[in-house]
């Protein structure tokens, strides 16, 4: 077999190459919509997870399993939001060895501001999906993140 063949094969049954096609599709979508926040989906993402943390704080530990994300990548990507002034990153005061992200309020005003940009790229996203098939990959992604133990 030839490096075309398994690239042939790879390509048609890979779940990743489609997971991962699919998402960049998905997130130029968000970027799309959020351009004029000057804030990315993955952004908003990090943004979200940290939000939803008690007082708007999230161990960076946490993130990292809540998102999927190893540390160094999760580490560069706080980076920029720290350089915007939308997070900050400290050490726990119970625990010295825990750093804690929080949004600033800078960060929580800019979260609130991007809503109604990512609603018009929801809205246009699950329009052409459709009702079943959006709620078809709820699901799916769901279980798959449950069943490999992604968080």
């Amino acid at each position: 077999m030839n490096h075309i063949d398994a690239a042939q094969i790879m390509a048609a049954d890979c779940l990743c190459f489609r997971a991962r096609r699919t998402a960049r599709a998905i997130t130029r979508a968000y970027d799309a919509a959020l351009h004029p926040t000057g804030l990315k989906a993955t952004q908003i993402t990090l943004m979200n997870a940290i939000a939803l943390g008690q007082n708007s704080m999230q161990p960076v530990a946490k993130l990292g399993e809540t998102l999927g994300l190893e540390l160094s990548t999760l580490t560069r990507n706080l980076s920029v939001l720290e350089r915007g002034g939308l997070v900050t990153v400290a050490r726990a005061l119970a625990d010295r060895r825990v750093r804690i992200v929080s949004l600033t309020d800078t960060g929580k005003t800019r979260l609130a501001a991007a809503l109604p940009h990512w609603k018009e790229a929801h809205t246009t996203i699950t329009a052409a999906l459709g009702s079943e098939t959006t709620n078809a990959l709820y699901t799916a992604l769901d279980r798959a993140t449950k069943a490999l133990d992604v968080g």
